[in-house]
């Protein structure tokens, strides 16, 4: 069986403690989740995660201005 992206690849990640962002570059998949979260047992559970496959967002003008204006509310 082939391996999965997240298995082949280790992505840029940025971890706060609000949330999750990870890209994986070669395979074009951006993940944003919410924070890791302890269960009753004490285990570490990822949280519920969002990925987007950035291929087919390519050239699109009003995403790219819309990214854009978050990276300038983030200066």
């Amino acid at each position: 069986m082939a391996k999965k992206y997240y298995e082949k690849e280790t992505p840029v990640a940025v971890i706060t403690e609000h949330g999750e962002f990870r890209y994986y570059k070669e395979a074009k998949i951006l993940q944003v989740s919410r924070p890791k979260w302890k269960t009753m047992d004490d285990e570490i559970r990822m949280g519920k995660t969002v990925s987007l496959n950035i291929t087919g967002l390519k050239g699109n003008a009003e995403l790219k201005e819309f990214f854009n204006m978050l990276a300038e509310e983030l200066g």
